[in-house]
């Protein structure tokens, strides 16, 4: 027999290597247009990154080792122009000199592979627009970014620029390599996330996490025109911004590669691909295909499905070759498991995601949970947003995604394993999985989701869910069971906090008819809540699932900024150093994790911590509220510690805290009544939005100011109004945060007067008479206020409250929390409140 395939890298040599192995005595001959045959095209954009220093380990294989090892005719440079199904010869272009020759088969096998989206804008096709599809396009990356950066670092010019366009698993592989080797990033994506392949509330998570770290996003957006500019690219975008640029990469996804296929008059899908049966066989008796270019049915949806993945292209590759040498074996569907590291980060999916079951009209229920990777006590961990969509009668599991730091690849496979085996969430109740603190829980996360799917299918409770707020609350009592300090940091409007602790006793005077939707933090306490209100005879209740976790992130209400990096913040009032006492401790190291508490949880814990500690003791604490940065700052000026560093992990950040010398705290202030040599200092809440009282309080600003005094303005709820662009950037919004921005005013230039508003024309008036008594206006006094060092500070509890992003704010606006505020205010000799 006589194999010629086409094709090398996954699909094609898995065709030649697993024919070898079969048949022995068969002639085998590998045509590759390209000049490597078989290479790691996963790993490309880490070898950019400076991840995979070797670029020889990429090549997985060459000619010559296929030729010592499996007796393989491997020619690379060579590619198939044409098919000649009669005469069963294929044509040959030998790439690098344009000759042609015939080649004949017994059999053939097809693995084209598919070709990157290159969109029809004008400039597509300028130096420096990249695919990344090949080691050629690696080299010519990494080439132009290693000369950029190293101008960069001799001075001879400022930082380098780098667009993405598309966020799928690709883009984000490549913005995060371009961020660690040091270049600023912007990710541009035509849908309203990023990550296509999985649902909305578990990009949400990832979305944050990619911005933290320093990576701009612009969603429901795309590059209009490329253009050159002054030393590189200028992106435009349909919306207007321009982004520039020094290199752009195309990550807008793939096609399948079927040029050859469809001028040999073999039979296409619906999609475009190639169509197989299930021995990998085209419409041609003589020819099979495998990999990118195929189209296989899926394991759950209807219909035949392209799939550019590496794992199912070995699989087919492999069935393809055993029909090929006479096997009787099937490749029967293709599931769709991915999974992609964003820095910290890890997410991922199999099977069908909600959105897709939506599409094609598949019955089904979806259950979020949020345990950690391992067990809680352990270090390490993080909480994990975990979600499963089952049927709804058999239970049967449909498929699953999961978003996290630690431990989230096994549970995509478990989960990966379950739609494959058509396991049901009863199966999953009953797995028995590897435990030991370190590495999982005693109750599994993959137990855990079962246990709340198999509780909906038996009856045992009943969901509503964030997207179909606010239509699933509408006429219903909300009831809020978590603690009063959570209940006061952030709640659903019109609920009622009713902790599960006084739950029991409150419900006595309920009407058992009201309709009654519940909700917690993750599902849990609401979960309990739901059955002890259901055997006391509720009948219309339902709770949120996931909780507020998946709440937040389905709205995006926690919708988190590029971190600053902040130096220690010098205390303009000390007599002395604060750490100048010798300390008295042993130097002992605490290690303090945190992650998963939400602001004032962490600065609590610290202090916490730090009332233990002996002076020098070095705390090191590890968090996930992003607020963090302004706040440790904050604390450890007010309390007289040593902030050592501060740098991003994970979600959030990890500090190191030396505690100070016993007379630190003293020192921090002025002591029975000795002056205090400095510049004063004062602090201003601005908690209302109107423009007389902003005013007042910028005037009084400017003036301390001018007199060379210090000012730090924390502007919280309403006050916050004034820091609003006019015009912000286009973002994605939920249907509450929009409702916010139509009640509230777009800035300084739209605020009410406090009285004789009258419909708006006190504010006209007053600012014809500040005009004309020369007195600047209220953005103009802001902008002064800023040039003159004012800091000027936005509440980020209210922000997440009103859904204000930092974007939407003026250039310069600083955020903090409660800790900021307090510990500006300790140093002040005045503090106002406006």
């Amino acid at each position: 027999m006589k194999l010629v395939v086409v094709g090398g890298v996954a699909a094609g040599a898995s065709i030649a290597a697993r024919a070898r192995r079969l048949d022995e005595f068969a002639e085998i001959i590998v045509l590759e247009r390209g000049h490597h045959v078989s290479f790691a095209n996963c790993g490309l954009p880490y070898h950019i990154g400076g991840v995979i220093t070797d670029r020889s380990r990429l090549l997985v294989q060459t000619p010559q080792s296929l030729r010592e090892a499996l007796d393989l005719d491997v020619r690379i440079g060579q590619e198939v122009v044409s098919i000649d199904r009669a005469a069963k010869s294929v044509t040959v272009r030998r790439v690098d000199d344009g000759t042609e020759y015939t080649e004949s088969y017994d059999a053939l096998a097809l693995t084209p592979g598919a070709e990157a989206l290159r969109p029809p804008i004008p400039g597509i096709d300028l130096p420096g627009v990249h695919v990344l599809r090949r080691m050629g396009d690696m080299d010519q990356i990494k080439t132009q970014l290693d000369a950029l950066l190293a101008d960069a670092a001799a001075g001879r010019r400022g930082p380098v620029r780098a667009v993405v366009i598309g966020a799928g698993y690709i883009g984000l592989e490549m913005a995060e390599n371009l961020r660690h080797r040091g270049a600023e990033v912007d990710v541009v994506e035509l849908a309203d996330q990023i990550l296509p392949p999985i649902d909305h509330e578990l990009s949400v998570p990832v979305e944050s996490h990619l911005r933290s770290r320093g990576v701009a996003v612009h969603l429901e957006t795309g590059a209009a025109a490329l253009r050159e500019a002054s030393g590189g690219l200028d992106v435009e975008l349909t919306n207007h911004t321009v982004l520039h640029a020094d290199l752009v990469i195309l990550s807008a996804g793939v096609r399948p590669n079927t040029q050859l296929a469809r001028d040999a008059g073999l039979e296409l899908g619906e999609r475009g691909g190639i169509v197989v049966d299930t021995h990998m066989r085209t419409s041609d008796p003589h020819i099979w295909a495998a990999g990118d270019a195929v189209e296989t049915p899926n394991t759950v949806l209807p219909g035949s499905w392209l799939a550019p993945l590496a794992g199912p292209a070995n699989r087919q590759a492999r069935v393809a070759a055993e029909n090929i040498c006479g096997r009787d074996t099937e490749y029967r569907s293709t599931q769709g498991t991915s999974i992609v590291k964003v820095f910290d980060m890890v997410a991922g999916g199999t099977g069908a995601t909600q959105r897709q079951l939506i599409a094609a009209g598949v019955p089904h229920r979806a259950i979020h949970v949020h345990p950690s990777g391992h067990a809680g006590y352990y270090p390490g961990t993080a909480m994990m947003h975990l979600k499963v969509v089952f049927d709804p009668e058999t239970g049967r599991v449909l498929g699953g995604q999961a978003a996290g730091f630690d431990g989230v690849d096994k549970r995509i496979d478990v989960l990966a394993t379950a739609v494959r085996m058509g396991m049901t969430v009863f199966d999953l109740e009953e797995l028995e999985l590897a435990y030991a603190p370190p590495f999982g829980s005693a109750k599994d996360p993959m137990n855990m989701a079962g246990f709340v799917a198999a509780n909906v299918v038996r009856g045992d409770l009943s969901l509503w869910y964030a997207e179909d707020y606010p239509a699933a609350v509408e006429g219903a009592r909300i009831i809020d069971v978590r603690t009063a300090e959570e209940f006061g940091i952030w709640h659903l409007p019109g609920a009622e906090n009713v902790p599960l602790d006084t739950l029991r006793t409150a419900c006595v005077e309920w009407n058992t008819s009201t309709p009654i939707r519940l909700y917690c933090a993750v599902g849990f306490r609401s979960y309990l809540a739901y059955r002890a209100l259901r055997q006391r005879g509720f009948t219309d209740l339902k709770t949120l699932s996931g909780g507020s976790t998946t709440f937040r992130a389905w709205h995006q209400l926690d919708e988190a900024d590029a971190p600053v990096q902040r130096a220690p913040m010098e205390n303009y009032a000390e007599t002395h150093s604060l750490f100048a006492l010798a300390p008295t401790g042993i130097g002992a190291s605490i290690d303090l994790d945190v992650t998963g508490l939400a602001c004032p949880g962490p600065i609590m814990k610290l202090a916490e911590a730090a009332t233990a500690a002996d002076a020098g003791d070095e705390i090191t604490i590890h968090v996930s509220d992003p607020g963090f940065a302004a706040d440790a700052p904050a604390w450890v000026k007010r309390n007289g510690h040593e902030l050592v560093s501060i740098e991003p992990e994970g979600p959030g950040y990890v500090a190191v805290i030396r505690k100070g010398g016993a007379g630190a705290m003293a020192s921090a202030r002025p002591v029975g009544g000795a002056t205090v040599s400095g510049p004063g200092k004062n602090s201003f809440v601005v908690f209302s939005g109107d423009l007389d009282k902003v005013l007042a309080s910028m005037i009084i600003a400017n003036g301390a100011l001018a007199m060379g005094e210090q000012v730090s303005m924390f502007f919280t709820f309403w006050g916050l109004n004034a820091l609003r662009r006019e015009q912000p950037p286009k973002r994605q919004k939920k249907m509450m945060d929009r409702m916010f921005g139509m009640m509230m005013p777009s800035g300084a230039n739209d605020l009410p007067l406090s009285t004789m508003n009258m419909a708006g024309m006190g504010p006209v008036m007053i600012k014809n008479v500040m005009k004309q008594h020369n007195v600047p206006s209220l953005p103009e006094l802001i902008a002064s206020a800023q040039a003159g060092g004012a800091r000027l500070i936005g509440c980020t509890m209210t922000m997440d409250l009103l859904g204000i992003a930092h974007s939407d704010l003026i250039d310069g606006v600083e955020l903090g929390g409660v800790a900021t505020f307090l510990g500006e205010a300790s140093e002040s000799t005045t503090t106002l409140f406006i």
